[in-house]
């Protein structure tokens, strides 16, 4: 009798496994990045996912007739931009101090809401703001006015101030390990992007307000101890993904001055990056593919597959009884494997890239390479975000009035009432061809132009690029089918 008992209670937690994962699978409400509606193409989608891989195929041909590394660098072909009225102010020393300021006070003002405010995520100033106008808004402006982060910094302002007020004695200066290099920042990206597409503590204002204040100590202590140039370049995760972004922008600024040049040629290198850049580089295209992916018929496959699965069944219920969420177990699985895989399949290219070229040192090829793909990681952030951005965004306007959701109305406009219309699913679908096909071909032209300075001719240059071609072809083809899913599936 006890074992009968024990038999069907296994039996019922299966059952109720299963049941949660199904759940999951089936249909539901739109997420926050889809519309909810099918937009029906006037084109079959074949037509697009190949006409956008013919347009990045030709884009090669077109590069391989007329683009050379003669003269000056592409990097130094720029117009200073500085004397020009308007544009001196901007770049004034008085005008920086104050977007600085305006940058910590809503870092406070952020800690504050999210401790004190409401625990409606909606009517609470933290979350709208970190995630919409903050982590997605951002890297839009840093990839066309380049990187305002790293000027801005509120951690960075903080401290310079601490560090003047303590007579310039607040850093211990201590040398950073040259075998850290960047996994400080790699690991806090990663997990970054686990609570922003994983877990929901993101949606909890409180919560978002602690883990604020923990990654302000963790930045606070490595600047202490190491200094904050060597440890936000290396540690902050922020600091270089800005600063990854603000290099394609086809402006760019330094020591009070600030110039006009090509998009993208900030990414082209006179060096190959650390292994733990190109890790970085990886993860910050593959983190925003896994979001598109988790909205795919592949992805509801997946999970029907481990629902039903008599292998994994034992396991699913021995996870599930020690208290273990299995949608989260599993999405974090793939959060490691889906950037692996993006790994394995970059370096396969590359050593066919480097066999073609005529060099056997494949790493050292890939972290030449490696920031060619910074373009198509801008293209798909614009096309999977822009209708978040847009739509979500509003919800700005009224928690700048109640920040709190204390029912304050500083600006009038805590009424505001989000416009759904600004956007449909027929923009979206548009402006995720056009910047996927541009990302891909801005990504060729940093390539085809790094081969000139990795391969000692211009044959072997030009066989080099016929794989990171393929490379380029495909993944425009796989990013449109993933970005479609949401929109016309």
């Amino acid at each position: 009798m006890p074992c009968s008992t024990s038999k069907s209670r296994q039996i019922k937690i299966a059952a109720a496994t299963c049941a949660a994962i199904a759940l999951l699978v089936s249909p539901g409400p739109a997420s926050a990045h889809a519309f909810g509606v099918r937009y029906d193409l006037p084109l079959p989608m074949w037509f697009y996912l190949g006409g956008a891989g013919a347009a990045v195929a030709l884009s090669f041909v077109v590069m391989a007739a007329f683009v050379r590394e003669t003269g000056r660098p592409p990097e130094e072909r720029r117009f200073d931009l500085s004397q020009m009225p308007g544009i001196s102010l901007l770049a004034h020393s008085a005008t920086v101090n104050i977007a600085r300021a305006i940058m910590v006070g809503l870092l406070l003002l952020v800690v504050a809401t999210g401790l004190l405010g409401s625990e409606d995520p909606f009517h609470n100033f933290a979350p709208v703001f970190v995630w919409v106008i903050w982590w997605v808004g951002l890297a839009f402006i840093s990839a066309l006015v380049g990187d305002l982060w790293s000027l801005t910094n509120p951690w960075r302002t903080l401290f310079d101030l601490a560090d003047r007020a303590a007579g310039g004695s607040l850093s211990l200066n201590r040398r950073y390990p040259d075998w850290l290099s960047r996994w400080p920042a790699v690991i806090a990206f990663f997990l970054f992007a686990w609570g922003e597409l994983i877990s929901t503590a993101g949606e909890n204002p409180q919560l978002l307000g602690w883990l604020v204040i923990w990654y302000s100590v963790y930045i606070w202590v490595g600047m202490t101890v190491f200094g904050p140039n060597v440890w936000l370049k290396n540690a902050d995760a922020f600091t270089v993904v800005f600063s990854l972004i603000g290099r394609f922008a086809p402006t760019g600024g330094r020591d009070g001055r600030w110039w006009l040049r090509a998009p993208s040629v900030g990414l082209l290198d006179t060096r190959p990056v650390t292994l733990s850049t190109m890790v970085f580089t990886v993860f910050l295209l593959s983190t925003v593919t896994f979001d598109g992916v988790l909205e795919t018929p592949a992805w509801k496959a997946t999970l029907t597959w481990i629902a039903e699965s008599q292998t994994l069944r034992a396991s699913l219920i021995a996870l599930q009884q020690s208290g273990i969420d299995l949608l989260v177990l599993i999405k974090t699985i793939a959060l490691l494997v889906i950037p692996a895989g993006f790994l394995a399949v970059f370096l396969f290219f590359c050593s066919l890239t480097a066999v073609a070229g005529g060099r056997r040192d494949v790493l050292t090829v890939a972290r030449w390479f490696i920031l060619s793909i910074i373009p198509i990681a801008i293209a798909y952030h614009l096309s999977h975000y822009i209708s978040y951005l847009m739509i979500a965004g509003q919800q700005i306007i009224p928690v700048a009035s109640d920040p709190f959701g204390w029912g304050w109305d500083l600006f009038g406009s805590r009424e505001y009432k989000i416009d759904i219309s600004v956007v449909n699913a027929r923009m979206v679908w548009f402006v995720a061809v056009t910047a996927i096909v541009a990302g891909h071909v801005f990504s060729l032209y940093v390539a085809h132009v790094t081969a000139f300075r990795v391969f000692a001719t211009r044959r072997a240059a030009l066989l080099s690029q016929l794989p990171m071609m393929l490379l380029m072809v495909g993944y425009t083809m796989v990013s449109l089918w993933i970005l479609s899913q949401p929109i016309v599936a």
